[in-house]
């Protein structure tokens, strides 16, 4: 059996304003191109189909005309929610599609979703689990975890697996090795101080864990619990990091063995540096004039409509920066005014924002009412 891992498609998303419809129509095509080939008989879609809980129309059509692709292909699609979507926009005629060999597991309801395929006198059990928080859990199932660690532990605890069969998990999750996190670009967010970790031994019971959530393909602790990753690029952060697809090839004796295909986008994301006159001129290494593009440039003086400039070359421009003498110096007094604010006590802090504000210096009375505040605060 051919299983496709796909995760974080994202669609209707709008990078720096533009919309990535297109861009996104292009690699699902080229998704399907992909399963015809490679003759897939199951795809995993690992959350975060849509990137806002109420997707555009456009979001909605492209998803409905992949799907309908597949179908075609008589490919088995197995959907979980993550944590852009919306669990009931996308479970909207899950009961229905299963006929059509679309199983949608958008909301947690008292145990983790099986789905067994059987394949030449053997079975594939697929556990399908979407975006959860512990609070959710513990009010469906009447527990009490503190944590989203303590919350999967007791998850999987209830889950009965057949070690004579193959069993895969799909769950769109903060998974970690120990304080180890995975790498992340800046168009994804995870909670601060690693509050929603997930370490990744919880799930040894399985043969293979396809997981969303983080936009950069990458196993965790070990090959079988992957990070699908995203579709396409979606911030500057993510300019050297490629997305693929990934094929799972499983036989009878349950070897499991993965491969991972290129995936090439209509227009890339790049990042270059240079003058504004190099770049008018050709003189920089161009390339493909259509990609998306922060441009750094590095011109001494002014310019006027730098990125109605820009866009002579590159119409689809998302960033303009500047990397001279002035910018630098001024990111140095930034870097010293917060130096010197770290030196102030919040009284002297206090007096400035005052007088920045009404544009009078601070007066005794409202100085000894202000330190008589912050004494109260302080103890």
């Amino acid at each position: 059996m051919k299983i496709l891992h796909l995760g974080d498609l994202h669609l209707g998303k709008r990078v720096n304003e533009i919309s990535m419809i297109e861009d996104q129509k292009f690699i699902l095509d080229q998704i399907v191109t992909l399963v015809k080939e490679e003759k897939i008989d199951v795809i995993l879609l690992c959350g975060d189909i849509y990137d806002k809980a109420i997707p555009t129309i456009e979001a909605i059509h492209l998803l409905d005309e992949f799907l309908e692709e597949l179908s075609d292909l008589k490919v088995k699609i197995l959907m979980i929610s993550g944590n852009h979507d919306s669990s009931e926009r996308l479970s909207f005629g899950r009961n229905l599609f299963k006929r059509s060999n679309l199983y949608i597991a958008s909301q947690f309801n008292q145990e983790i979703e099986k789905i067994t395929i059987k394949e030449d006198g053997y079975n594939i059990n697929f556990y399908m689990l979407p975006f959860v928080k512990p609070a959710y859990i513990n009010h469906v199932l009447k527990i009490q975890t503190e944590t989203y660690e303590e919350c999967f532990k007791h998850l999987m605890e209830q889950v009965k697996i057949n070690e004579d069969e193959t069993n895969i998990l799909l769950a769109h999750q903060f998974v970690t090795v120990g304080k180890n996190s995975p790498e992340l670009s800046d168009s994804e967010t995870s909670s601060l101080g690693g509050i929603d970790n997930i370490d990744y031994r919880l799930f040894d019971a399985f043969d293979y864990v396809a997981l969303g959530h983080i936009h950069k393909p990458q196993a965790m602790g070990r090959e079988m619990v992957r990070y699908a990753g995203s579709i396409l690029k979606y911030s500057f952060s993510e300019i050297h990091k490629d997305k693929q697809a990934t094929i799972l090839t499983i036989s009878k004796n349950k070897q499991i063995s993965l491969s991972h295909h290129l995936l090439k986008p209509l227009r890339d994301m790049r990042e270059m540096e240079c003058s504004l006159e190099s770049l008018l001129k050709r003189k920089c290494e161009i390339g493909n004039e259509e990609d998306y593009m922060h441009v750094i440039l590095t011109d001494e003086e002014q310019i006027l409509d730098a990125i109605g400039k820009v866009r002579t070359v590159y119409p689809n421009v998302m960033q303009i920066s500047f990397k001279n003498r002035r910018h630098m110096m001024q990111y140095e007094t930034i870097q010293m005014k917060e130096n010197q604010i770290a030196d102030q006590n919040p009284m002297e802090l206090f007096e400035q924002f005052y007088k920045m504000q009404n544009h009078i210096d601070l007066d005794e009375k409202r100085a000894q009412m202000a330190i008589s505040i912050f004494e109260e605060v302080i103890r």
